[in-house]
């Protein structure tokens, strides 16, 4: 994969659209992007992974905004990369999210992201795909890696491989899992586990079962107080369980046997006691039915005479029951006459507390004790005529009574409507009073409202203003700090660059001396190769300086160097935001400040009040408008609306006066027309009443006289004298039925108590009875029943007791049987389950895992050690053969191995932490680590061939010995036409590498400038 071009615009800290020609940077094979801090080179290579992979790398992903704050608001952030792969050639143009001013009005809208991915093909683009995910998923397919392996193959970031250098095993295994995938083999570990997890559950389920059945069978042998402990057997050693089982089973077979005896012999002794208290039971029932039968012949014998009285009464009432029918009708006649003559005292009483009967009458009911057919008669006939005529005349005075409610609803309805108008005409006044009240309101308000948006915008600026000088201040403060800070470090730097000046000095000049010591005779000069040394250099004596005094006081040098160099980095960007701030009124005194915010707050808020109470009295007086006229419109509907209302109740208080007329005659003294036909209806009706009760008091007296006569010649012939004797002979018919049964149960008795005298058991007792014998007592046979029943309830409890012993000892025999069963079950579980555990603690790291080591750890450790092997090449090529970077699977405590990284001192043949580098060592190692992982990682991608390079930062450690073997060995990274960016600011590169993309800051934004200039030697 090879960079050939890339354009940025409104991305990052560039503004306009930057273009960067990585053709023309590749010539020399290696370039320099370079420029201040904050500049952003770091951003040219989020830009090109933002290009393949929509995000950039690290935290800076996490802030989410990646437009530039330098551009213009409508200009769109955009990322344009060509690359190739192979022999083809491709062009991606991104766009992040961002929010773009709303093309109507004020505000924003969100532009979406995308993306536009082509190829080149023929000379010309042709569109391969439009879709973020799409296209993501192509450009991941072309390169053969995901975001963090790029950024770590691609890009090299050496502060997180000198992390990833001094770092124990966690942070290495989090790196190691980004770049390779070990998904599988903890998959593996995961399924190992699982497994274990399984065939544990299995054999635990299978032992709960087996368990839960040998719990089962102690507990039915508890039932019969038969414990473990008489089993003599402890069920937790090797096969207890099922000796225990069979104990039990042949203790309660033992004990199931003995009852079944003990049942036997209790149910012969409970048979006999059953049969002697069943004979001693049947003698005394006999003794006791000979004295119920004795009773029951006393009692039958007492009854005869009643009898024969009943007897005699059944015979009258059977003589005066063919007199029934006419003494009956007899009755029934004596009844109707005294009813028809209460009835007509009853209608006679109606008549003369009836006043409208006079009306109608001859005669005067009130002063005669009966009145004449004839007259009752025609007093029916002219109340019905009476009827006729009032009964013609009801509709008038249903007319009238409507008339006279429909005046008094109209009423009703004129006076609501004069409330109604007399309402509405004092809202009118109302409102017209409110509405001139806020007209002479809003006029000064709306004035006071004038200028708002002025007022608003002078409030801004001095909320700037104000900001601007806190802004001033605080960076005053910085200022200061930093030229204190800065002059510390330059008089330290001073300081301890003198020291080094000068013990290298000493140094060098000591260099003869220790060569002259270490000359012997015969043995050549290391300089000269002479064996002779006619005059070899005197020591003159005094303090040596060693190498390693020299090289410390180095290393102190250029750590306070860089530290003078970030320090005076600090106190520029400082200066230049206190004159940056000055320029903008910063220098303006805080109060001053405060004092124009605050005057021109108050002046905003005045107009904001005022122009939200002229808004709404303004809203008031066109509301109260509408209001006028939607009530003016309904006076005027109310105004028609009574007019009709008053012409309707003239028409109707007419008819009132012609209805009324006519109907005063038809009333009489009745308040109404419905009134008096109800008075004429009510005398026809006790008139007619009257008559009808007359007619039927005479033809009841005619049927009483018929009915006593054929009474009277009916009794000739009988015992009775008068038809008085007759109805008292006469008896109820359940009465006749009774005597009768009566009469027929009393010789049915006989009957049966003759018949019991003659029965073979009866006669055995009185033959005892004659022979002296004492009849058994009531104790004797409870005394018997007892026995009996004792010998029974014992054999039955014994019976029940051999019963469930046996059902005890067959579900013993069960368990027994299950038991087996199970454990024949859980015998391959058991080795199966041992199995699984072992295997998955071995992948975990336990077990018998010596290493401490997961399978995925093991695999994590394979690459560690194919990364180191293939940073070693590069490592001793920048060391100079000194330092070789090994992996350790060693274990340290009872962390978990594996992971370890070792380096190799070739001077000393040690091996050491690689904690122990110095920081330039550290630099070298950590990028011959970046590349050898790039390696590794470029052969796990399949051999993808990676052109561009970007090494960044770090170069500052170097002296200028390593400094040039590192350069030698980024210089063997260009075989095969690779191109190798380095990202630094380190000033001896300028001068090394002739290729360069400088980034240049500015307060409208960074620039990219391409800059090709002699290197220097």
């Amino acid at each position: 994969m090879r960079l050939h071009h890339l354009e940025i615009q409104a991305f990052g800290p560039f503004a306009d659209r930057q273009s960067v020609d990585f053709d023309a940077l590749s010539s020399q094979g290696l370039f320099l992007l370079n420029g201040p801090t904050g500049a952003g080179k770091s951003s040219v290579l989020d830009a090109v992974c933002f290009a393949l992979y929509g995000s950039v790398p690290g935290a800076r992903q996490a802030a989410k905004r990646l437009r530039s704050d330098h551009a213009a608001e409508s200009v769109a952030p955009e990322v344009s990369l060509e690359f190739s792969v192979a022999d083809r050639r491709f062009r991606v143009v991104r766009s992040p999210a961002w929010d773009r001013p709303a093309r109507r009005g004020n505000g924003t809208t969100t532009e979406q992201a995308r993306t536009l991915l082509s190829e080149r093909v023929d000379a010309e683009w042709v569109q391969k795909s439009a879709r973020n995910d799409e296209a993501g998923l192509e450009l991941q397919s072309l390169l053969g890696m995901d975001k963090e392996q790029f950024t770590k193959v691609v890009m090299l970031p050496q502060g997180e491989f000198a992390a990833f250098l001094r770092a124990d095993a966690k942070p290495r295994r989090e790196l190691l899992q980004r770049l390779f995938s070990t998904t599988r083999f903890e998959d593996l570990e995961r399924l190992f586990t699982e497994e274990s997890h399984r065939t544990a559950r299995n054999l635990a389920d299978q032992e709960g079962k087996q368990r839960h059945v040998f719990l089962r069978a102690v507990d039915e042998a508890e039932r019969h107080d038969l414990s473990l402990a008489e089993t003599g057997i402890d069920p937790d050693s090797p096969g207890g369980w099922s000796e225990a089982l069979q104990a039990l089973a042949a203790a309660l077979h033992d004990r199931r046997d003995a009852a079944a005896l003990e049942s036997t012999e209790l149910a012969e002794r409970s048979a006999l006691a059953d049969g002697a208290s069943a004979a001693l039971r049947q003698r005394r029932s006999r003794w006791t039915a000979l004295g119920d039968l004795r009773r029951q012949q006393a009692d039958h014998d007492a009854r005869s005479d009643g009898i024969a009285d009943l007897m005699e009464q059944a015979r009258l009432h059977d003589q005066a029951r063919g007199l029934a029918p006419r003494l009956e009708l007899e009755s029934e006649a004596g009844i109707g006459v005294e009813g028809a003559r209460a009835r007509h005292g009853e209608a006679l009483q109606r008549l003369r507390n009836n006043d409208a009967v006079r009306d109608y009458l001859d005669v005067d009911p009130t002063v005669q004790d009966e009145v004449p057919r004839s007259v009752l008669t025609g007093g029916c006939t002219a109340s019905s005529s009476a009827l006729g005529v009032l009964r013609a005349a009801l509709p008038d005075e249903q007319r009238l009574l409507d008339v006279r409610s429909e005046l008094d609803d109209g009423s009703a309805g004129v006076r609501r409507l004069d409330e109604r108008l007399t309402v509405t005409g004092e809202a009118i006044i109302a409102l017209q009073h409110r509405r001139a009240a806020d007209v002479a309101r809003v006029a000064p308000l709306r004035l006071a409202a004038d200028g708002l948006v002025h007022l608003r915008a002078d409030l801004a600026a001095a909320v700037t203003a104000e900001e601007t000088v806190r802004q001033y201040r605080a960076a005053e403060q910085r200022r200061g700090a930093a030229d204190a800070g800065y002059d510390a470090a330059s008089g330290r730097f001073l300081t301890l660059k003198e020291d080094w000046l000068t013990k290298l000095q000493l140094r060098l000049e000591q260099a003869a001396e220790e060569l002259a010591e270490q000359l012997a005779d015969g043995e050549p000069c290391p300089v000269c190769g002479s064996a002779e040394h006619p005059a070899p250099v005197a020591s003159p004596g005094g303090e040596r300086i060693t190498l390693e005094e020299e090289q410390a006081a180095r290393r102190l040098q250029a750590e306070a160097e860089k530290e003078l160099q970030d320090l005076r980095e600090v106190r520029d960007r400082a200066r230049l935001d206190v004159a940056d701030l000055a320029a903008r009124g910063g220098e303006l005194s805080p109060e001053d400040a405060a004092a124009s915010s605050l005057a021109a707050r108050t002046r905003v808020q005045a107009a904001e009040t005022a122009q939200a109470e002229c808004e709404q009295i303004e809203e008031r007086i066109l509301r109260a408008t509408e209001d006028e006229e939607r009530i003016r419109a309904e006076r005027d509907v109310l105004r028609e609306e009574r007019a009709a209302a008053e012409s309707r109740r003239s028409s109707l208080l007419d008819q009132e006066a012609v209805l009324a007329q006519r109907l005063a005659g038809l009333q009489g003294d009745a308040p109404s027309l419905t009134a008096r036909i109800g008075d004429v209806q009510r005398a026809f009706d006790d008139l007619e009443a009257a008559r009808d009760a007359l007619d039927a008091l005479t033809s009841a007296v005619g049927r009483r006289q018929d009915a006593v006569q054929r009474v009277e010649d009916a009794l000739h012939g009988t015992p009775f004298g008068s038809s008085d004797e007759a109805r008292a002979a006469l008896l109820p018919e359940d009465r006749r039925s009774r005597m009768a049964e009566a009469v027929k149960e009393h010789e049915a008795r006989g009957y049966r108590l003759s018949g019991a005298w003659e029965d073979g058991a009866v006669r055995e007792t009185l033959r005892e009875e004659q022979e002296g014998v004492e009849p058994p007592s009531h104790e004797d046979e409870r005394a018997a029943a007892t026995g009996a029943d004792e010998l029974r309830v014992r054999a039955q409890r014994a019976g029940i007791s051999a019963e469930v012993l046996g059902h005890s000892v067959a579900q013993l025999e069960t368990y027994s049987r299950q038991f087996d069963d199970l454990e024949r079950q859980i015998a391959p579980l058991r080795e199966e389950a041992r199995l699984a555990a072992a295997v998955a603690d071995t992948a975990r790291g336990g077990g018998e895992n010596l290493y401490k080591m997961s399978l995925a750890t093991y695999v994590l450790a394979s690459r560690l050690e194919q990364v180191a092997a293939a940073a070693t090449e590069r490592l001793l090529q920048m060391s100079d053969g000194r330092y070789a970077l090994v992996h350790s699977d060693a274990t340290a405590g009872n962390k978990r191995s594996g992971l370890g990284l070792n380096v190799i001192d070739g001077w000393t043949g040690n091996r050491r932490d690689t904690s122990t580098l110095s920081g330039g060592e550290s630099f070298m190692a950590s990028l011959a680590l970046a590349l050898g992982l790039a390696d590794v990682v470029q052969q796990e991608a399949g051999g993808l061939d990676i052109e561009t390079l970007f090494v960044d930062e770090g170069f500052g450690s170097l002296d200028d010995q390593a400094l040039e073997q590192v350069m030698d060995a980024l210089e063997g990274l260009r075989s095969g036409g690779r191109v190798v960016g380095l990202v630094s600011h380190v000033p001896e590169l300028k001068q090394r590498v002739s290729a360069q993309l400088q980034v240049v800051k500015g307060r409208q934004g960074s620039v990219l400038r391409y800059v090709e200039q002699p290197a220097s030697v």
